[in-house]
């Protein structure tokens, strides 16, 4: 994700550092699988994206993963996970409109 956000901040035109690029302006959120970090990783994103010009959207979203999944590799998400995420894809859609 790192060099993936790197390089998509770059400016177009590498004459004109300060210039537009890929993500610039564009509406963003995050949602994160992780048993823990959630709120160490959230708090980078929070600098870190309107940092390379891009606009938050919604608040972001924290999902554990369940033990059985570790045997089965199914991931089952708790409703107020799937909540928090249809309200994330619901504010991005807003956003857009």
């Amino acid at each position: 994700m790192k060099n993936l956000l790197d390089w998509l901040s770059r400016a177009l035109d590498l004459s004109d550092t300060r210039g537009a690029s890929a993500l610039q302006d564009k509406f963003v959120t995050v949602s994160s699988v992780a048993n823990a970090g959630h709120n160490q990783l959230f708090t980078i994103y929070k600098d870190l994206l309107p940092f390379i010009r891009t606009q938050i959207v919604g608040d972001f979203t924290a999902a554990h993963v369940n033990d059985s999944a570790w045997a089965d590799g199914k991931l089952v998400l708790e409703e107020s996970v799937l909540n928090s995420l249809e309200k994330q894809a619901q504010d991005l859609i807003n956003a857009i409109n």
